[in-house]
């Protein structure tokens, strides 16, 4: 948006008014643009909502809501959103906190890989890895198939094909390296490892570290970054952001620095939610929470000219688009207007007073400033959110779970 500056030099009182007449006008604008959206609340209440995935699991071509929650695993069936409760861990000491879909077993429906057993301080021992199987009846508890009890803070997992093999390893990341310490978590790096199933998956899995030099990491996303046919990993750190990529007939590893992170004292430093998106003129951006559950929205654009090979690459410019937040928790990049880019979705987590928790939407400009309009705000505290077509209509929903809210809703855009 341009805003026309005064062409004189104003006293004090007159440099308050034009202050004032300018905030008003970009709430206005912010606030038209939040009004787009509608909002519907989904029945069911939840206790933290560590994570929301979208999937088809009853197979009638609708995407299905699923949700991670601190006792049980659940998902609301499109378009009534009744409740299935699969999998219940009330007596568990400790929380559930991710998980990956996938078709683990080869039948042709879904399973889930999950996380559970959460205790962010304790880096010593806990973390357990599983998987749900599915049943014929996806809406019927599933099965649980214990993988380890010993991967400490395991916070994150994806499904990707790291070495060409068309075949998908678990990928597993916990939030702390085994043994760090308080205060800064910054003296163990993090094992980043793949699991591999066999083909009884119920049967021991096998699994390998397959990075382990980069601290405290929050997320980490799955993309094919070079479009070699491979997977690879943009990984969120203490060190910033890092592309990891594994080449060749010999699988040569390499770790590449995108982003500088933000530049302080353990814990206060580096990336910690992360994903790519795509500007209008098919130029990549990466886009963070920074520093670890911290205050700033960053973008880092891709530099014109830019190579990762031998994991020597120009740090992509970094940018912070928004400091008015308090714990940044999701970060989605998805068109949500049927233009050529995408726009960045960002979930606040906690009230920070005048600011709100809540969904952000941020819009790029022809200038290179990104405009944003908050959804909603002070609705959901956001632990995690999704987007996708929801209705099949072609335009992307939001889905958003609260951690202080306890609540799950939908935002979609009208017409």
């Amino acid at each position: 948006m341009g805003l026309l500056l005064p062409n004189r030099s104003l006293n004090r009182p007159q440099a308050f008014i034009w202050l004032c007449l300018v905030h008003c006008i970009v709430c206005t604008q912010g606030l038209a643009i939040a009004q787009q959206w509608s909002d519907t609340v989904l029945p069911v209440p939840l206790t933290v909502g560590y994570a929301v995935r979208l999937v088809d699991l009853n197979r009638d071509n609708r995407l299905d809501i699923a949700i991670v929650d601190s006792k049980r695993v659940l998902w609301l069936e499109n378009p009534t959103w009744q409740t299935h409760v699969i999998w219940e861990t009330l007596d568990a000491a400790a929380d559930n906190v991710c998980f990956a879909p996938h078709d683990i077993d080869g039948d042709g429906d879904i399973d889930f890989a999950v996380g559970y057993d959460w205790q962010p301080n304790n880096t010593k021992s806990g973390g357990a890895i599983g998987w749900l199987e599915s049943p014929a009846d996806p809406r019927s508890l599933w099965t649980h198939h214990l993988l380890t009890k010993d991967e400490p803070t395991t916070h994150r997992m994806n499904w990707a094909d790291i070495d060409g093999d068309q075949k998908k390893e678990l990928i597993v990341a916990p939030l702390k390296g085994r043994n760090a310490i308080a205060p800064g978590w910054d003296d163990q790096g993090v094992r980043v490892s793949r699991w591999d199933a066999p083909s009884n998956p119920k049967s021991a899995w096998s699994n390998s570290t397959i990075e382990s030099s980069l601290p405290v990491m929050h997320n980490f996303q799955v993309l094919d970054f070079d479009r070699d046919g491979r997977d690879d990993l943009l990984l969120a750190s203490f060190e910033g952001v890092h592309l990891w990529s594994q080449k060749g007939k010999s699988n040569e590893k390499s770790l590449t620095r995108l982003g500088s992170g933000h530049e302080g004292k353990a814990p206060e430093k580096g990336s910690s939610e992360i994903r790519l998106g795509l500007m209008e003129n098919k130029r990549r951006f990466i886009a963070t929470v920074e520093p670890w559950h911290g205050n700033e929205i960053v973008v880092y654009e891709e530099p014109a000219s830019n190579s990762t090979a031998s994991g020597k690459a120009t740090l992509w410019p970094r940018q912070v688009i928004d400091a008015e937040l308090k714990w940044g928790h999701a970060v989605a990049c998805a068109n949500l207007d049927a233009d050529d880019a995408d726009e960045l979705v960002i979930g606040v987590r906690d009230e920070s007073l005048p600011h709100r928790c809540g969904v952000r939407i941020y819009d790029r400009q022809s200038d290179g400033t990104w405009q944003r309009s908050l959804v909603q705000p002070g609705q959901v505290a956001v632990e995690d959110l999704a987007v996708g077509d929801l209705d099949g209509d072609g335009q992307n929903e939001i889905i958003a779970v609260g951690r202080a809210t306890k609540n799950a809703v939908v935002y979609r855009k009208k017409r």
